[in-house]
């Protein structure tokens, strides 16, 4: 199974979690490799994990979102063996323009949690046009009310099950 897949199948068991601040729960997004460095964000950091069932695959959804500095990211993430292989982050943020995503196309079987964008490919390209450059989601600046629902646009969250 692959990035296009996972998006495009029926969603089960969805649980849409709650905006939270600080530490992530390392039980949250799972990884045995990743520094407790990568759980901590600083007071004005929000984050929220979404997770469900896709063709039996346990999947997660972690939203960061800092409304002052205008940064967001979304990452869709599978769990191996006890370990969460991120295949997607989209995302804004002053250091690169636009909104872009951060994508590893191939099955995820082949990829390793011990490299997060290792293999991937950024979507659209650096010194490519950007149509959207704004820090907005459906002509409303992004905000906790509604990154949420920029997720489930992007990642198909609204197929299948029903949203929790």
């Amino acid at each position: 199974m692959d990035l296009r897949s996972i998006i495009s199948a029926p969603k089960e068991s969805i649980k849409t979690g709650e905006w939270r601040r600080g530490e992530i729960p390392r039980v949250q997004w799972p990884s045995k490799r990743a520094k407790a460095k990568a759980y901590k964000y600083g007071p004005l950091y929000q984050w929220r994990i979404v997770t469900f069932a896709c063709s039996g695959h346990d999947c997660r959804v972690r939203l960061l979102l800092n409304e002052d500095k205008q940064i967001f990211r979304a990452s869709l993430g599978v769990v191996v063996s006890g370990e969460t292989i991120s295949i997607c982050d989209y995302e804004w943020h002053a250091s690169e323009p636009g909104w872009h995503c951060h994508a590893r196309c191939d099955e995820f079987r082949h990829l390793s949690a011990s490299f997060n964008r290792f293999g991937g490919q950024r979507i659209p390209k650096a010194n490519s046009h950007h149509r959207r450059v704004e820090f907005r989601f459906k002509r409303d600046v992004l905000s906790a009310a509604n990154a949420f629902n920029c997720a489930v646009d992007i990642f198909g969250l609204d197929k299948g099950g029903g949203i929790v």
